[in-house]
């Protein structure tokens, strides 16, 4: 019996093809500004790695700032690194120590990315305006999940939950700066469990 000849794709929308031209230019952005930092990841630059042209990055974002927030609010896309279901806020410490380590050893362009998107933010004032509310948000976020952890642990935090969030964020983000500085053997994944878990008195 002859098989069945495959069905013909159907052609993408507008909107499809739009959304798959954005998701190129994030992916090629994402590439260039690791290799070549944001000053010198250029709109050509990008648009040779997308395989397109500069045209079709103004036909998708405002300005060069608007591309760079977008490639960083992309690579954050999934959200807090927290587990909700951890048992303890020392356990949901103990497990964001393994994942940061783990995220650094399978995405390690991700370490050169943040960099670049806090130098950014702190050079630049159209960056910094457009990126710190994505980044309140993201902080209240893992706030919201370590105080129902704690709720539910009855454990205290030892400082407010959004201040205590900035702290673990800081020094998770070193730690995985030094860690690509210095090589993975300066920063293992029990050192940074360590260092994590300190900040929650046992």
């Amino acid at each position: 019996m002859a098989e069945r000849a495959p069905e013909p794709r159907k052609p993408l929308s507008r909107l499809q093809r739009q959304q798959q031209t954005r998701r190129t230019l994030l992916d090629a952005a994402r590439t260039v500004i690791a290799q070549r930092g944001i000053n010198g990841a250029s709109h050509r630059e990008i648009a040779a790695e997308a395989g397109m042209t500069i045209g079709a990055i103004y036909a998708n974002f405002e300005n060069k700032e608007d591309l760079v927030v977008s490639v960083v609010e992309d690579a954050t896309a999934e959200g807090t690194l927290l587990d909700e279901s951890s048992p303890s806020v020392r356990a949901c410490l103990e497990d964001l120590a393994l994942r940061l380590v783990q995220q650094s050893d399978e995405e390690p362009e991700l370490t050169l990315l943040s960099l670049e998107f806090l130098l950014g933010t702190i050079r630049d004032p159209a960056i910094r305006e457009l990126r710190l509310p994505h980044r309140q948000a993201e902080h209240a976020r893992a706030a919201q999940v370590l105080e129902a952890i704690a709720a539910r642990s009855g454990e205290v935090l030892p400082l407010p939950a959004e201040e205590f969030v900035e702290v673990v964020v800081d020094l998770g983000w070193a730690l995985l700066c030094t860690r690509a500085m210095l090589g993975p053997d300066s920063v293992t994944s029990e050192f940074m469990v360590r260092a994590l878990t300190l900040l929650m008195p046992a």
